[in-house]
C-alpha cells in the first residue's frame, strides 16, 4: 500500500467525470487510484517490446533487397 500525502485538484468537465468514473468502474477501482496509474503511465514511458517493433516491420511487407543494395540505398538517403 502506498502512503499518500499530495493532494492535488483538477477539475474536470462532467462528461470527462463519467467517462473515468465508468472506467473505474469496469476496472474495479477508484477513481483517484485510476487517475494516478494515468499519471505514472504518463510520467514514466515504457519502451515497446522490441518484438512488438519488429512485427510491425513485417507487416509493412516493404521490398527487401540483398544488404549491399539495401546499404547503399540507407547511405543514399542519408547524405541527401
Amino acid at each position: 500500500m502506498h502512503m499518500f500525502s499530495e493532494r492535488t485538484q483538477v477539475l474536470l468537465t462532467p462528461a470527462q467525470r463519467r467517462r473515468l468514473q465508468r472506467i473505474a468502474e469496469e476496472r474495479r477501482m477508484s477513481v483517484g487510484a485510476l487517475i494516478r496509474d494515468a499519471v505514472d503511465a504518463y510520467l514514466v514511458p515504457t519502451a515497446r517490446p522490441r518484438s512488438e517493433a519488429l512485427s510491425d516491420l513485417i507487416a509493412i511487407e516493404a521490398p527487401v533487397g540483398d544488404w549491399e543494395t539495401m546499404k547503399a540505398e540507407i547511405l543514399r538517403g542519408a547524405t541527401a
